[in-house]
């Protein structure tokens, strides 16, 4: 790695750069290595001497922003960039993007702020403030700027929202769920699906396990890497978003059947060699593509759905998350532990946890207090 200059250094997005002071003045150039920081800081006292440099004081958000991203790219996830992109263009963009950094003030941000919360919701809105906290944070860097004018804006409640477990998050009943899992047995997916009950891995989790992953001497599943949608398209592996979400889930019976039947269809499918390999995708979609597509599983699960409404089985449409959450409230009535269940899940919080599955609790509470009776024989004895 080449040496950096005196004077010159290297900020935490990746970009070199370089301060100095012409008649008093103080100045910044920036640059992806150390050849082009020097180069735009002869360019910029050249200019400076010409009287044609123009500051970073009229340099307006669309601008800033543009700049700011590139800045980003290879610091963040593609999809996290995406998100980002998608918020400041629909939402931020229309009202302040002509507007100079310097000429922002807190009431034009929490006029933002106030509008958007009437076609919004509060989580939607604050996620959109805290991208033009981020980017205005990052000018105040560059010194464009000494003060976040939305720094000081608070965040909207979001106490009034309800409970995921009262909405997107939904499990399947056990007869739904013997249904299903019948119906499904024809098709190319059964045994992922079989896979997702037993485990509650997340989708995107997954569809980047590898036969690397399945740890047979410790008797684990390693969950270590997830898939993300690139910005151009596709999708790419990468770390999980939190330290919670590396875990490993602890394999039963049933599991390791699940696995050893999906060896088996590979095998037979292509080739006894194609299936050993252990750096191969445990599930792959049936064209042979290397990892199952998000919008496979949902065709197969429409399908399944399909023929036993024409059976006569009429079941809610549901989504991949609701194997995770079937497994997570077989689990809590069978008597698992609702810790335990945080770390199988890769919840960040038990809080987290038990507001998505507290309504499972009052029959298993009942149960509970069943099984402890025993221990109070002598009590209220005639």
């Amino acid at each position: 790695m080449a040496r950096i200059p005196s004077g010159m250094r290297k900020k935490e997005n990746g970009l070199f750069e370089k301060r100095f002071t012409v008649d008093g003045k103080r100045y910044s150039a920036y640059g992806h290595n150390v050849k082009e920081c020097a180069e735009n800081e002869a360019r910029i006292r050249e200019e400076i001497k010409a009287g044609l440099y123009n500051s970073n004081k009229n340099i307006t958000l669309d601008a800033y922003f543009e700049e700011w991203e590139k800045s980003r790219i290879g610091v963040i996830k593609d999809s996290s960039l995406k998100i980002n992109r998608s918020k400041y263009n629909n939402h931020i963009k229309p009202v302040l993007g002509k507007t100079k950094i310097q000429k922002i003030e807190k009431r034009e941000v929490v006029k933002l702020q106030q509008d958007l919360s009437k076609k919004l919701s509060a989580s939607m809105t604050n996620g959109v403030i805290v991208v033009l906290k981020t980017v205005l944070n990052a000018a105040i860097d560059d010194e464009i700027i000494v003060k976040n004018p939305a720094a000081n804006v608070k965040p909207l409640r979001t106490d009034d929202r309800p409970k995921a477990s009262e909405t997107i998050h939904r499990a399947l009943t056990r007869e739904e769920q013997q249904a299903f899992i019948r119906e499904s047995k024809t098709e190319w997916l059964y045994e992922f699906f079989c896979f997702s009950l037993c485990t509650g891995m997340r989708l995107n989790e997954i569809m980047a396990l590898k036969w690397r992953d399945i740890d047979y001497i410790n008797n684990v599943i390693h969950v270590s890497k997830t898939v993300s949608w690139k910005e151009g398209g596709g999708i790419e592996e990468t770390l999980p978003k939190s330290d919670t979400s590396k875990r490993d889930i602890p394999m039963n019976d049933t599991i390791k059947k699940v696995l050893q039947m999906q060896r088996t269809k590979m095998s037979l499918v292509y080739g006894e060699i194609y299936a050993r390999k252990m750096d191969n995708n445990v599930f792959i979609g049936s064209n042979g593509a290397k990892a199952v597509a998000s919008a496979t599983v949902s065709f197969s699960i429409n399908s399944v759905l399909k023929r036993l409404r024409q059976q006569g089985i009429e079941i809610e449409r549901f989504t991949h998350h609701a194997f995770r959450d079937t497994f997570a409230t077989r689990y809590i009535e069978e008597g698992g532990n609702m810790q335990t269940l945080q770390k199988i899940l890769g919840h960040s919080s038990l809080a987290m946890t038990a507001d998505l599955y507290t309504h499972v609790l009052p029959n298993t509470k009942q149960q509970e207090m069943k099984q402890i009776e025993n221990g109070f024989s002598e009590v209220a004895v005639l």
